[in-house]
């Protein structure tokens, strides 16, 4: 039975009709086989292809693989401190300066770490750290394990600066120079691809001795940072097709050699030679480049996008398709999550920046599973339900997932009767693993992107779970990974199934109780979806954080039923990718929607026995529908250069990335074992680098590493302590498995200024919109007072505190309040920025600068008074002393992983430049060891 809405629902299978055949098909026949990649026609001459990545298939049935034939040597599968009491007003004292950002290509006026557009992500306000050529370096003290300056530590170090070489015997009969040069010219951008390592090692003992992990993080579809040109597209259709090595599939780049004037080329990947179509031969020129090399964006550009042609899609291109699965039970609806999700929708559909050619269905779920007609041609959707969860179907055919532009009106009419129909409702539990699977039901023919969003564990129907499984008495102890892994596989073998029908889910969690996130979380991860949480949710504290990250999510830059595969050159090999995905087969990584904020990490190592080229070479293409229809392929091409000298390699290591590789390492490895042993990992990789910088004292860079690692150690991913659910354990894991570069560094190093006596010349917007900000403080609390207010933002929150004796007057131009006593945190962003007051709208344009730097997630602010119960979060981000996460100041854990002062060593102080950003760490020049503010007791600082 159908019924409109208000009416009573319907209940059983009284409403099915139609069956298999009977589901809508909008592109004609359907989607055959292996659903996004079945059966298409043979070329006319050729045998079918196995698209889109490959060449001519065997006889017999047509591969699913778009890449074609798996490449060899592929992957295996993935399976506080108090604040200070001084005297007030005084100058905050001792404490190491901040440690430098990544390196940009000027000096950042504004002394803040940059946006996460940033054409170098996680870097911009020191000049780069020099390198061991290109500059003279000048008189300087021994570098530290800190720097001064305002900006973040471990930045961007790439490709060594250009130069001659310390050792040139890595790359004999190759000129190195050039080499460096065109690595430098013409590698994907470092918004797009990161390498731990600028320089590699060439050898096994050299790997060894320089302990740093190898690999690279990346971003495919990054957001171009201002100022940046944007991907170049490639149409090879006048050349017939796509340029490509015959033998192992590599895509025509920078880096390929040319040879009997351009009638011949080597893949720098494999080494076969090729001969050149006449439709796509050029000469060369006096240095045996193409002629034409800077007219051709694939000849000169590190990062392109292909137009796929016709030989590239087995299907019509998927139209953008978001499915949302929405839970109307009791809780969902007194905490208002109901009411934030419909309204989020609505405005974002009425904006107009989501998808053109969108279609979108609903599907509410409590202890049934509720689906909605919404054709267009009636006057009011239909609601019909289905309770039998033992034996779920498709009560329609069609018109549960429809064209919003035809259905528009409908579609709002249903959003806005949601909360009210439901505004009574006393059922408290949960279907979601049936709602998905009716979810799947409904869009498996097409695919697409399902939103699912939940307020309480499921615990009725499929893939139900028990609340009992919680354990508090575990945290903080070896067996709290028991609680992190999930208690069964059910979610991960759905998410395996959603994507053969290229469907990604995207999880947004509000719960007041345990929901086994361990055990759920699996459906996002598989299927390259991500999981936002929102521990005790109510939409006057959290509602404003799920509009925005819901609409980022509904708006950001998406490729649909997406496939990637990573290649190295010869002599490397490909030990593992992280990341939200799912491998099929051998090395195919499967996303069926892949976005703007998606990053992977991947390791790679040396082949066993092989002596590796002079150039590691590493490629990915990452094939994809965008969202107006067309067939793409995204091209990021890389090129280290390896060397025997060691100072070379370990003055290259990108700090941040370095961290980011790290840190994956250690959550896999935690979840495998305990967290324990993740932390034992965390500190031998943390040895090991100390040992290295111990060797070559004149690698600044790299002796940030212990700095993150710390932070690392004391973050609530890794602390031992029993503070943290194990629910919200988990969905940090599941940030982090995705999160870029910049974002991690900020993670593991938050950002503190001190607002209250924020220059003139900060916060307010420049003739181009931006705001300088204050300078970066040491996460020290000797940088504190009792008269500031200090912000801290660790890319996720920002806490603004708030001491005893800040000044009243201070406090009503901010607040409007007349004393400390009066000031309700609760009210305080609200008020800010709307007094007319010149420090109230600096304070103001501070914190958009801020959020708009980090737009993802949107981090809320909270406002903590001296005293209050959150000031313990505050100052558990203040790594350098000792926090609840670990009693070691930063000096005391250097120390414990073998740091050795320079003249400890029986060394002069190396000649170097001076660090970015002013003076040496911790004392006047000349002077060695660790910084001094952090010799400091905690207890001495109060």
């Amino acid at each position: 039975a159908v019924l409109a809405l208000g009416n009573n629902r319907c209940i059983g299978r009284t409403g099915q009709c139609g069956g298999a055949a009977a589901i809508m098909q909008p592109f004609g026949g359907g989607y055959p086989g292996q659903p996004g990649y079945g059966e298409q026609p043979p070329v006319a001459g050729q045998q079918p292809m196995s698209n889109p990545f490959g060449g001519a298939a065997p006889a017999g049935p047509v591969r699913s693989n778009p890449f074609g034939a798996p490449g060899a040597g592929g992957p295996p599968q993935m399976g506080g401190m108090a604040p200070p009491t001084g005297p007030f007003g005084a100058q905050a004292g001792g404490g190491m300066a901040p440690p430098p950002m990544a390196r940009t290509q000027q000096v950042d006026a504004y002394g803040a770490p940059p946006s996460m557009n940033s054409p170098f992500p996680g870097g911009g306000g020191a000049e780069p750290p020099p390198g061991p050529f290109g500059h003279q370096p000048v008189a300087a003290p021994a570098p530290q394990f800190y720097n001064a300056g305002g900006q973040m530590p471990g930045g961007m170090s790439g490709t060594a600066p250009m130069g001659v070489p310390g050792s040139m015997s890595s790359a004999q009969g190759h000129d190195m120079t050039s080499l460096l040069k065109d690595s430098e010219m013409f590698n994907s951008p470092e918004h797009f691809l990161r390498s731990t390592c600028g320089r590699l090692p060439n050898s096994v003992s050299m790997k060894q001795k320089c302990n740093i992990p190898l690999g690279i993080i990346l971003q495919p579809l990054a957001p171009l940072p201002a100022d940046i040109e944007p991907v170049r597209e490639c149409n090879h259709g006048a050349v017939g097709s796509i340029v490509r090595c015959a033998k192992c599939k590599t895509y025509i780049n920078p880096f390929v050699q040319w040879e009997a004037n351009g009638r011949r080329w080597n893949c720098n990947l494999c080494g076969a030679s090729q001969a050149t179509t006449d439709a796509y031969f050029y000469n060369l020129d006096e240095t045996g480049k193409r002629a034409d090399r800077f007219q051709r964006p694939e000849l000169c550009k590190g990062v392109v996008e292909y137009i796929a042609p016709g030989e590239y899609m087995v299907r019509p291109p998927q139209p953008p398709v978001f499915m949302f699965v929405i839970d109307v039970s009791y809780t969902a609806v007194v905490t208002g999550m109901l009411d934030a999700v419909v309204a989020s929708i609505k405005e974002t559909i009425q904006s107009g920046q989501m998808p053109g050619r969108m279609q979108m269905g609903v599907i509410t779920f409590d202890t049934s599973v509720h689906f909605y007609n919404l054709n267009s041609n009636l006057s009011q959707p239909q609601m019909l339900v289905v309770s039998d969860l033992e034996d779920l179907f498709l009560p329609l055919p069609d018109d549960i997932l429809v064209p919003v532009s035809e259905s528009e009106s409908i579609i709002m009419t249903l959003l806005d009767s949601l909360p009210t129909m439901f505004r009574e409702t006393k059922a408290n539990e949960s279907c979601m693993g049936s709602a998905v699977k009716a979810a799947f039901m409904a869009m498996k023919h097409i695919g697409g992107k399902m939103m699912v969003f939940g307020s309480c564990i499921p615990s009725v129907g499929d893939l139900s779970l028990k609340s009992t499984r919680d354990n508090p008495r575990l945290l903080g102890t070896d067996r709290e990974v028991e609680l992190l892994r999930p208690v069964n596989d059910g979610y991960k073998d759905l998410g395996a199934e959603l994507t053969r029908a290229q469907i990604s889910v995207e999880m947004f969690l509000a719960p007041q109780q345990y929901i086994d996130l361990a055990s759920i979380s699996p459906l996002a991860k598989y299927t390259g979806g991500d999981v936002r949480y929102y521990p005790n949710f109510h939409i006057q504290l959290s509602g404003l954080k799920l509009k925005h990250e819901l609409q980022h999510v509904l708006t950001r830059y998406m490729g649909w039923e997406a496939v990637m595969r990573v290649r190295v050159s010869r002599g490397w090999k490909i030990t593992k990718f992280y990341g939200h995905l799912f491998i099929r087969g051998h090395d195919l990584l499967v996303i069926p929607n892949c976005h703007a904020d998606q990053t992977f990490a991947i390791a790679f190592d040396m082949e066993e026995n092989v002596t590796p080229d002079p150039v590691l070479y590493v490629q990915s293409a990452l094939l994809y529908t965008n969202s107006e229809g067309e067939r793409r392929i995204r091209v990021n091409t890389y090129a280290g250069v390896t060397s025997q000298n060691f100072n070379d390699i370990i003055n290259s290591v990108d700090v941040q990335a370095t961290t980011s590789m790290l840190s994956q390492i250690a959550l896999e490895h935690s979840l495998k074992t305990n967290l324990a042993e993740g932390r034992n990992r965390l500190q031998s990789a943390c040895q090991q680098i100390v040992q290295a910088s111990n060797m070559a004292p004149q690698a600044e860079n790299l002796q940030f590493l212990p700095l993150y690692i710390m932070g690392m150690l004391k973050s609530q991913a890794f602390r031992g302590t029993n503070d943290i659910s194990a629910d919200m354990r988990t969905a940090i894991w599941m940030r982090l498995e995705t999160m870029n570069v910049p974002q991690m560094a900020a993670y593991y190093y938050p950002r503190m200024m001190a607002l209250h006596n924020a220059p003139d010349t900060c916060g307010m917007p420049d003739e181009h919109g931006r705001v300088a900000l204050p300078d970066m403080l040491n996460l020290t609390s000797e940088s504190m007072t009792q008269d500031g207010i200090y912000l801290l933002e660790d890319g996720d929150l920002i806490l603004m505190w708030i001491g005893r004796a800040v000044d009243t007057g201070v406090l009503g131009a901010l607040f409007g309040v007349p004393s400390f006593e009066q000031l309700d945190p609760a009210q305080g962003e609200q008020v800010i920025g709307t007094l007319g007051d010149p420090l109230s709208n600096k304070i103001a344009h501070i914190l958009s600068q801020v959020r708009s730097e980090r737009s993802v997630p949107f981090m809320q602010l909270k406002i903590i008074r001296c005293g209050d119960p959150l000031e313990a979060r505050f100052f558990a981000s203040l790594i350098e002393d000792r926090t609840i996460g670990l009693q070691s100041t930063y000096t005391e854990f250097l120390q414990r992983m073998g740091y050795r002062p320079q003249q400890a060593q029986g060394q002069n102080p190396p000649m170097g430049a001076m660090p970015p950003g002013g003076a040496p760490p911790g004392g006047a020049p000349g002077m060695s060891g660790p910084p001094m503010g952090a010799m400091a007791s905690p207890g001495m600082r109060r």
